[in-house]
């Protein structure tokens, strides 16, 4: 997987070294964290997680830099990959708040569907988010998601004695190349 720039930014592997203070105080930040799973992870955790996707090849972790400082901002993780389907997740994370709402997880998004797609045998990449996350949904619609179904009602949210519930959205993209590549070869038998 190459550096391959898109506008304002580019992705990377994730290497160990990437992995310090800074990049932790991302999922320690409330406001950061607010949407996702991972939460007040250690620096060591990090590495080791890591490791383990290389080993096993089930997901990979990308760096997105800001082009013109080379800047480490975010990341995107494509996995868990389900080889056999040829799916996977599609997760961005922009830790630096600083980058927020200038259209970067969007290239992100944008340039993680070419590598998944070109390099890692993708067929389909699938996210889900939650209704109130207004700004990734859209990332992910801008970046050549569709919505294909929600839950209602799936997550609850109480903030300061105030209690609501919102919709868990599932988005899609589908690579078509390798649709037709597989109809073309595929023969039923009669």
């Amino acid at each position: 997987m190459q550096n391959k720039k898109s506008g304002n930014i580019y992705l990377r592997p994730l290497d160990k070294k990437d992995i310090n203070k800074r990049y932790t105080s991302w999922f320690a930040d409330k406001k950061v964290t607010k949407f996702l799973e991972s939460r007040n992870i250690t620096e060591k955790e990090s590495k080791s997680y890591l490791e383990a996707g290389v080993i096993t090849g089930r997901y990979y972790l990308l760096v997105i830099c800001y082009a013109g400082t080379d800047l480490h901002i975010g990341n995107i993780k494509i996995g868990p990959i389900r080889r056999e389907d040829g799916v996977s997740d599609l997760v961005t994370v922009l830790g630096d708040k600083n980058y927020w709402g200038r259209g970067i997880a969007t290239s992100a998004i944008r340039e993680a569907i070419k590598i998944g797609f070109r390099d890692g045998g993708i067929r389909k990449f699938i996210a889900s988010i939650d209704s109130l996350n207004i700004a990734s949904l859209n990332a992910y619609l801008n970046g050549g998601f569709q919505i294909e179904s929600k839950i209602k009602k799936y997550f609850f949210h109480k903030n300061q004695g105030n209690i609501c519930f919102s919709d868990k959205i599932f988005v899609s993209c589908e690579n078509e190349e390798y649709d037709m590549k597989l109809l073309k070869n595929w023969k039923i038998n009669e």
